[in-house]
């Protein structure tokens, strides 16, 4: 595996990118609904998700500056267990945890440097 890129307070220099992001140890059927970035003027930029729905890639494409990433999971058992999403990779850098069984969604701010 590689070496993660987000520092703490989740901050990752944009020569890094792109970065995967994934669920850590979901239950079964649990799956990433959508996963979006949010710029400082609310435009978001919709994420790709993985084809089983497990992981998202945030690209390179992303410019610097403050951004809101906003991830929504589906599926799963009722209620849904906190489930964290986290940087693949050694460490499993912890990006966020969705607790609202409701929502089933969490944010996080993040931000890209030059």
């Amino acid at each position: 595996m590689a070496a993660c890129k987000f520092t703490s307070g989740l901050t990752i220099k944009q020569s890094v990118l792109p970065v995967t992001c994934k669920l850590q140890n979901p239950p079964a059927s649990l799956t990433i609904a959508l996963a979006q970035l949010f710029d400082a003027n609310g435009t978001a930029t919709t994420l790709t998700v993985s084809a089983d729905g497990q992981s998202f890639v945030i690209p390179k494409t992303i410019a610097t500056g403050s951004w809101t990433l906003e991830v929504r999971i589906q599926d799963g058992p009722n209620p849904i267990p906190a489930t964290q999403v986290v940087e693949d990779c050694d460490a499993s850098q912890l990006i966020l945890t969705i607790t609202d069984p409701v929502s089933k969604m969490a944010r996080a701010a993040v931000a890209v440097q030059s």
